[in-house]
């Protein structure tokens, strides 16, 4: 079936508002192109598309959105979307308002082939910067949400820990490597809570330099581990990590509880 751009526009604006992608599965064209100019990311084809906006929406619901306002104008050969979102940080507990993104939307024989996402970048860093996902970081650790707390890193993301005794890689290297160590650790001991936590901000927003404790228990016995870690986020994910702690004694208690 053919629609008409302010068809188009219509299911656009009822998917943005409601956070779902599903509306616009027959919209995009096969071989359609999303594109953000701003962050240099491109997605073609129509499976990828929806992917990327449906992680989108993931991302928007985890920091607390309540509402989309859309302004749509037609154009000759399709239509601009101007949004504007509200919603309160989860992390932070403040209410929040901005306009977030306008889009360009290219329509041809009753679909979208090129949409052009422009974000708010500006705004969208102090939702998504480096402070808040080192708080998403403590809370998934203390909770013990593995799968979350593997979900904050970059999928190409690099781990060193330089304190790790000989033999042991001081490199790790990928999203689901960590997540495999995370359940891993995760199915020996229990995180409890987390205390003595420091921020440091540095002149690049993106990297903090970060101190605390990490409490939990293993074998029956409670344990505290500190922290230093030089963190980097980049889109609002951990693209680079330094953590210093010692290892030396993560291992002790570790063989002592395998006896």
């Amino acid at each position: 079936m053919s629609r008409t751009v302010s068809e188009i526009s219509q299911l656009f604006v009822h998917s943005m508002q409601t956070l779902d992608p599903a509306p616009l599965a027959d919209v995009f064209a096969a071989e359609a192109v999303y594109e953000l100019p701003f962050q240099g990311h491109r997605a073609e084809g129509r499976e990828a598309i929806l992917a990327t906006l449906g992680d989108g929406a993931v991302r928007a619901r985890a920091l607390g959105l309540d509402s989309v306002r859309v302004g749509v104008r037609e154009l000759a050969d399709g239509f601009v979307a101007e949004l504007t979102v509200e919603g309160r940080n989860p992390h932070t507990g403040e209410s929040y308002g901005f306009p977030s993104s306008v889009g360009l939307a290219t329509v041809h024989n009753g679909e979208i082939v090129a949409y052009r996402d422009f974000p708010n970048t500006a705004a969208a860093h102090t939702m998504t910067g480096a402070t808040t996902v080192f708080r998403q970081f403590l809370d998934a650790s203390v909770d013990n949400r593995w799968d979350d707390l593997a979900d904050l890193y970059a999928e190409d993301v690099v781990l060193e820990m330089p304190f790790t005794p000989a033999g042991v890689p001081r490199l790790t290297h990928g999203r689901e490597e960590l997540r495999r160590r995370f359940h891993a650790a995760g199915s020996a001991r229990r995180m409890t809570k987390a205390d003595n936590v420091v921020v440091h901000e540095t002149t690049d927003p993106s990297v903090l330099v970060t101190e605390f404790d990490l409490h939990g228990e293993l074998g029956g016995e409670a344990f505290v581990s500190s922290y230093v870690m030089v963190l980097t986020v980049r889109d609002g994910k951990i693209s680079h990590t330094r953590d210093y702690t010692d290892t030396a004694a993560a291992a002790k208690r570790i063989s002592a509880a395998a006896r």
